[in-house]
């Protein structure tokens, strides 16, 4: 069975996961733990575009 290829590159992807993440973080019914784990989410995302130059 052949394997599904994402056909967005690496920059494109860590955008689109970033646009979901902050998204996310703007829902007010997250908890407060929630919230920081959308946090360092964003916080990796933003190190992985700035090592590949996005």
């Amino acid at each position: 069975m052949p394997v599904p290829t994402d056909p967005r590159t690496p920059r494109q992807r860590i955008a689109d996961q970033l646009a979901a993440a902050r998204r996310r973080l703007v829902d007010t019914h997250l908890s407060r733990a929630q919230r920081a784990e959308v946090a360092d989410r964003i916080h990796d995302l933003q190190e992985q575009a700035r090592r590949i130059g996005a």
